[in-house]
């Protein structure tokens, strides 16, 4: 029987009874849709899967999205997007300079059809650093004053993934953003700053730290100040939860409810290699 364990954050919850080795029935979709939507984040512990087995675990809820940057693909399994510092290669989206600036997002936020969910799934992990921040944006909209509130409900982001590639190489990770991409960098993509979860109707915050680029009609200080401050409100630490990563771990999200980030590492010392399905966006959110 599937069992969900909140954790002592505003969101995530432990996930057992289930293994990720087999497809889901519907009962168990129905079921871990329910609690994505109410908890956010849902971990999974103590997984020894396969990439083909993750695969068709996620893709038993949704059409999944190969990452546009080409050579991050895992070979033989292109729905595989190979997250970390291996094979001769960087894919991190954390600051090699030990910073505490980090790049909030949601996955595919950039692009015309976002992610609805991502699953990551830890095959090596550093002895310090290199968790994954989450944070509720429930909680991050909910935060907002009345007027506040009104205001960030009519306005229009601005969002590329040159943001994130600018904000990165600035930050010392050289050829983190950069690379083989099936898309165009330029691409610029408007998403309303606010929107509306389709499952539970509640109001949340859509934007990122780096690669939220503007707000539609603003002068860039203007934005920039604005969405600074909207970061600090929507990511405080009362809003967050932190993944301290195992072997085995798989952690799900819900990118139409959270923000996250990478916190940095030693990549010179450490190894990092985490594989991340996908999942497409199914309908318009607004």
């Amino acid at each position: 029987m599937i069992q969900f364990e909140p954790t002592d954050a505003v969101i995530g919850a432990r996930v057992t009874g289930i293994s990720l080795k087999s497809p889901p029935g519907p009962d168990a979709i129905a079921q871990i849709e329910a609690a994505l939507e109410q908890y956010g984040v849902l971990i999974f512990e103590g997984q020894d899967i396969t990439p083909a087995e993750q695969i068709a675990f996620s893709a038993a809820f949704a059409t999944l999205e190969q990452t546009a940057r080409v050579s991050a693909r895992l070979e033989g399994h292109p729905e595989i997007f190979v997250v970390g510092n291996v094979d001769g290669q960087i894919v991190s989206f954390a600051p090699a300079d030990g910073s505490d600036d980090l790049e909030w997002h949601s996955d595919h936020m950039h692009l015309e059809t976002p992610a609805r969910a991502s699953m990551l799934y830890c095959l090596e992990t550093p002895p310090e650093g290199g968790e994954t921040l989450f944070a509720c944006m429930y909680s991050g909209f909910d935060a907002l004053d009345p007027d506040a509130q009104a205001e960030a409900t009519r306005l229009t982001a601005l969002h590329s993934i040159s943001g994130l590639q600018n904000f990165l190489r600035n930050k010392g990770v050289r050829g983190a953003a950069d690379g083989e991409y099936a898309s165009p960098e330029a691409l610029v993509v408007r998403w309303p700053l606010v929107r509306t979860h389709p499952l539970s109707g509640r109001k949340a915050l859509y934007f990122g730290s780096k690669v939220t680029i503007g707000i539609e009609g603003w002068s860039a200080p203007d934005a920039d100040t604005y969405l600074t401050a909207l970061e600090a409100t929507a990511t405080q630490g009362a809003f967050r939860y932190s993944h301290q990563w195992k072997p085995g771990d798989a952690v799900l999200w819900d990118n139409r409810r959270v923000l996250h980030a990478g916190t940095p590492f030693d990549m010179g010392r450490y190894a990092r290699r985490m594989h991340r399905t996908t999942w497409r966006e199914d309908k318009p959110i607004r």
